[in-house]
């Protein structure tokens, strides 16, 4: 019994749900030539139609290659431009095209609907307090690597 209960960890759940979502909209998403992990930038992007990748990368806590990699897709898929920074001579700006403004809507319904199948017999509180919840272990672990990352620097 104790084996059973040192395994009801949250990493493993989370784990769970990250791995089945994955598969889920990888391939909801993937007739539109888009991956789960682009779907990311795009919907940060949908929020601020014109970043840098340096500022994609902090909204979204990735390193620098992997959102060089996922704006590199969505360019030669056609999603995103990029055009130089008007006062950054270092930094190119992603813009969105019109066929990523006109998939807004699809993706979005599909995120959505995704998260009430995770919050299908959640109360609206119990919605809340969960993404409240995930936001915080979330942050605690940015703060671990971080400081792992800061005692291996020494």
């Amino acid at each position: 019994m104790e084996n059973q209960r040192s395994y009801e960890s949250a990493g493993r759940w989370l784990s769970t749900v990250h791995r089945y979502g994955y598969m889920h909209l990888s391939k909801t998403f993937d007739e539109y030539g888009l991956g789960e992990g682009q779907v990311k930038f795009l919907m940060v992007l949908f929020e601020k139609k014109e970043q840098t990748q340096e500022q994609m990368a902090n909204v979204l806590n990735i390193d620098k290659t992997t959102t060089a990699r996922a704006v590199k897709k969505l360019e030669d898929e056609g999603y995103v431009t990029r055009k130089p920074h008007a006062t950054d001579r270092r930094s190119h700006l992603v813009c969105l095209t019109a066929k990523a403004l006109d998939m807004e809507p699809m993706i979005r319904s599909i995120l959505k609907d995704w998260t009430n199948t995770l919050t299908e017999d959640f109360t609206d509180e119990e919605k809340v307090i969960v993404v409240g919840l995930l936001k915080r272990m979330a942050t605690n672990a940015i703060a671990k690597i971080k400081q792992e990352e800061g005692v291996k620097e020494k």
